[in-house]
């Protein structure tokens, strides 16, 4: 009887911030009780003020998180300065900057983005595990042709930072074919024979020719024009604009973040507002997503508190 019971209810799996279960072969997702809480604390905040930026930081187990993953950008910046490899911090990441200073109150990851060949390059030096480096190179995909790079810290679950390539368009564009790449690139990302390829590097080439054939057309793009970007397809963005104009990235630029300073877009208003349209205001699902920040271990903080200090 306990065996046929377990057929039609049991949990499948669990993560940070939900449990799946399944009831009679129906999975549910089911928002762990702390996280509730949390989320209803922060709704408080989005009835009271026009803008989220009135919310307070976060606290606990997830601040700890956030200052230890800014200590944690701050050493891997040095690293890909030390590499010649160029980034700058994107979404969540950008977003917090320029409306906190800081991480978003709820989030506890970081976002970086890419030039193609600089992404590629990092996965080079870092593919083999036991290099000599904090770093440890993951390669994100859950079955939703997602593909893209993840850094964790060697010490740490808790320390990661997501990094997303952008490539190069061959020419400039103007506001109409902007819109149209956005289009064409979105047909691909949603498209889903890929998901029979399971090895990552695979997945990753068949990615570069789709783009190269589908995306480029075959044209070569040369990054001296100063030709237009977009968000690589490694990763189904569900954004609608996926391309910018040259000067909307570069020159980068240093921004606050954490009392730290990082680079950032040329104009980073301009990239929020492509992504979040009104990125002052709070969205209603926010709540934290990826750390396990209510069950850290003694072993744990002690790395999280080493980047801190």
């Amino acid at each position: 009887m306990k065996g046929r019971f377990s057929l039609f209810f049991g949990i499948e799996e669990s993560t940070p911030s939900h449990i799946t279960i399944r009831i009679f072969g129906i999975r549910f997702n089911i928002l762990r009780s702390a996280i509730k809480k949390q989320r209803a604390e922060i709704k408080k905040y989005y009835h009271s003020f026009d803008s989220a930026d009135k919310i307070p930081p976060a606290s606990g187990g997830l601040r700890l998180i956030q200052c230890a993953n800014a200590g944690f950008l701050d050493e891997f910046q040095k690293f890909l300065g030390e590499n010649n490899l160029s980034y700058w911090i994107d979404f969540g990441t950008l977003l917090g900057a320029i409306r906190h200073k800081g991480f978003i109150p709820w989030d506890d990851d970081i976002d970086i983005a890419m030039k193609r060949d600089d992404y590629e390059k990092l996965i080079e030096l870092l593919y083999n595990k036991d290099n000599n480096y904090n770093f440890e190179l993951l390669f994100e995909n859950n079955k939703r042709n997602k593909c893209f790079v993840k850094i964790k810290h060697k010490k740490s679950k808790n320390l990661f930072i997501d990094i997303f390539p952008y490539d190069f368009y061959h020419s400039k564009l103007n506001d109409k074919e902007k819109f149209e790449l956005s289009e064409n690139i979105s047909l691909y990302t949603k498209k889903k024979p890929l998901f029979g390829i399971k090895n990552p590097f695979k997945l990753r080439q068949r990615f570069r020719k789709i783009t190269d054939k589908f995306i480029l057309s075959g044209k070569k793009a040369d990054e001296n024009l100063q030709p237009a970007l977009f968000m690589g397809i490694d990763f189904p963005h569900k954004w609608k604009n996926k391309v910018y104009d040259y000067g909307d990235i570069f020159p980068l630029k240093k921004i606050p973040f954490e009392n730290k300073c990082f680079l950032a877009p040329n104009d980073p208003e301009k990239v929020l507002k492509s992504i979040y349209n009104d990125y002052m205001k709070i969205p209603n699902d926010a709540y934290p997503r990826h750390s396990n920040y209510l069950d850290i271990t003694e072993e744990e903080k002690a790395v999280l508190e080493g980047f801190i200090k």
